[in-house]
This record gives structure tokens, sequence and C-alpha cells, in this order.
């Protein structure tokens, strides 16, 4: 048996990444709470919305947009009707609707175009943004703003290292924008049924980021486990194995933003609609927090009997997809979360969706050491995204 793990590496693009994003989390709750007046506003149009049945959308494109079905998700699972534009199943747009517009830059052409129709059909928008005065901010009748990223460097990682302007992720273009908005759409949809919506947004994200940095300090601990992982999507880049992602609910979302970003590190990505196109070797990557979820186990099964490396991220190292894994990654998992889902949707308990938003910092931070380790600077990443959005 050949062993994958080759030469230990150090970790470093992974660890600053990670600091990175949980510093970034950190910034975005005081960010956020200086916005504690849009927070309410944007808690009453919900209500007002839920309360007259009136449907909420989400629109945005790549990234930003997976980020927007994030957020409606979440929201239904506040009994808010809600609908992401652009989809097959997208509901109209009415006079009286709330649409949730994201775009990191401000500037997405389409997101704008998108914007000024559902101003045009009467309905009220707020901009999820990081750029204050773009065309989406003066479009919208209300801006949350995002924390904004650095400008995409042609720097590679050694020369940022010994300069010192390293504390950024390698996964260029929105990436610490598009974490902002998973944070403040957990935030949000906690405010809904809070008698103290605001406290209840700062201990939403606390609780995100606390769970996320408890996670880090156990995976280096394992470094091991943690390179033998990595280690494996870059077999795949070096043999052009494909590489599939695979979540169920939130976590189909996470596993999408995922796949996006893997792509522009050059990595041939596949569709789990191309699952009959499997090959052997391929890499099939499964994110659950209970690692028992049987749509995936199916997957996992399936990919093991087809020779395909099953990777996971669960929040149970005893579960079935672990067992099935060459190699999987434990985070933490929080108890509100497991109770929610034994509980199921008829009691409205808080959801704080930890396990997922943990999995999107993990997988940037493994974004940023590929590239690293691959010599891919972030320009190079740039030339990969969509350029017709």
């Amino acid at each position: 048996m050949i062993d994958i793990l080759g030469d230990i590496q150090v970790l470093e693009a992974f660890e600053d990444a990670f600091i990175t994003f949980t510093d970034a989390g950190e910034r975005m709750l005081k960010y956020a709470l200086d916005q504690a007046e849009i927070l309410l506003k944007i808690r009453s149009l919900l209500l007002e919305a839920r309360q007259n049945n009136r449907r909420v959308h989400t629109v945005g494109m790549g990234r930003s947009g997976l980020c927007g079905k994030f957020l409606a998700e979440l929201l239904k699972l506040r009994r808010v009707k809600s609908s992401v534009i652009g989809t097959t199943l997208a509901k109209p747009v009415n006079n009286g609707d709330v649409v949730f517009a994201i775009s990191g830059s401000g500037w997405t052409k389409t997101t704008t175009l998108y914007t000024e129709l559902c101003l045009e059909r009467g309905a009220t928008v707020i901009a999820f943004t990081a750029t204050k005065g773009s065309k989406l901010d003066r479009l919208s009748d209300y801006s949350l703003y995002l924390l904004g990223k650095p400008l995409p460097t042609s720097t590679d990682y050694i020369a940022r290292k010994i300069s010192g302007d390293y504390r950024s992720p390698l996964a260029p273009m929105g990436s610490i924008s598009e974490f902002s908005t998973l944070l403040v759409s957990a935030g949000i949809a906690n405010m809904i049924d809070s008698e103290e919506p605001i406290e209840e947004f700062k201990r939403t994200l606390t609780t995100i980021i606390n769970v996320a940095k408890s996670s880090l300090s156990k995976l280096l601990i394992h470094r091991d486990n943690l390179n033998r992982l990595i280690a494996y999507y870059e077999v795949a880049k070096k043999k052009n194995h494909s590489c599939f992602f695979g979540g169920m609910g939130l976590l189909s979302y996470i596993s999408d933003i995922i796949s996006i970003r893997f792509q522009h590190l050059g990595i041939d990505v596949s569709d789990i609609s191309d699952w009959i196109l499997r090959k052997k070797e391929d890499v099939l990557t499964i994110l659950s927090g209970s690692g028992e979820a049987s749509i995936l186990k199916i997957l996992a099964e399936e990919g093991k009997r087809s020779g395909m490396k099953i990777l996971s991220i669960v929040g149970n190292d005893e579960s079935t997809i672990a067992k099935l894994s060459d190699a999987f990654l434990l985070l933490e998992d929080i108890e509100e979360r497991k109770k929610y889902f034994e509980l199921g949707r008829e009691e409205l308990g808080r959801f704080i969706p930890a396990f997922e938003i943990s999995c999107f910092i993990l997988y940037e931070s493994i974004i940023a050491e590929l590239a690293n380790r691959f010599g891919i600077t972030e320009e190079a990443m740039k030339e990969m995204h969509a350029n017709i959005e």
C-alpha cells in the first residue's frame, strides 16, 4: 500500500487562512452590531412578510447566489416563505415581497439587473454588499454592509509571508464577503422569533466562531489526518482525477461553494449529476454532520465499489460515512443543532449552522494550502473565475 502522505507538510497557509476567517468573523460581528438599526429593520420586514403571507426572495451570482440559497433555506426553517430567483422553481416577485440581493462588489451586472426588475415589481430590496456607493447599494432600499476583501495579488504565498502581508486567504475574489453573508444570514434567521433579537444575533455568531476555533485546535493536534486528506487532492490534480463533492440541505450549498473554488485551482471538478461518469481513483468528498445521511451513505458505498477515494468531513467519528472513508476529519457540532434535527420542524427551536460554516472555513483554508503547494497565485485563480454572470 502506497503512503499517500509522503513528506509531511507544515500547513502554514492552512493555519493562516483559518485564523484569517475566524478573525474576520469577529470583525464582522462588530461591524454588524454597528449596523443594529438595519438588522432590526430587516427583522421587522421578515416578520411582516411572514405575517402577511408575502414571499422573501434571494438573488446573487456564483458563490454569492449559493450564499443566497443558504439564507433562503434558513428562512424556511423560521416558516418564512422563500424563493431563489433564477432557479427552476423560482416563484414570481410581487408587490410587497422582500428581496435580498447579494454581491460583494455591488457591481455584478446580472444581480443589479434583477434588482431593478424587483424594484419595478414593487418589492423591497435589501443589499448584502461589501462596497458602499456601489450600484447595488444605491439601488437598494436598505443595505447591510459586509467585510470586504483585499485586492487579488500576483505575489505568491512565500513572498507574502516574508513581507508580512499574508493574513488574508489565498482563495481570491469574494471569500470574505461570502463568509460574512453566511454568518449574518444565520444571525438574522435566529433574530426573527427572539425577544432579544440583537443579543440573539450576537450569540449566534459568537457560537459559530467559537465552534470553528475549537475545531481548528483539534485539527492541528491531528495534523497527519489533515495532511492525509489534503494529499488526496494533490494526487487528484497531478493525475487529473475528478473530484466530486456532496452534502444534503444547507451542506449542499457549502459543497457547491467549495466545488467552485476547487475549479479555480485548476482541479477537475465534476457535479454529482455527472456521477455516472465517475472513474476509479476519482475523489468523492462528503460533508455530513451526522455521518449517517441516507443518500450520502449510498454515494459513499457506490463510490467505494467503483474504486473511488472517499473523503469526508463529519461531526461523528463513529458514523457509517466516516468508517467508509479513506480519510476523514472530525469537526465539532453543537447540541442545539443535533436536538433540532431530532425534533424536526414542528418545534421551532434555535438552529445554529455552526458545523456548516465550519466546513466552509475548513475548505477555504484547505484551498489556501493547496494554492500554496501548487504555487498558484490569487491572480491566476482569478483567471479561472466565471466571466459571464
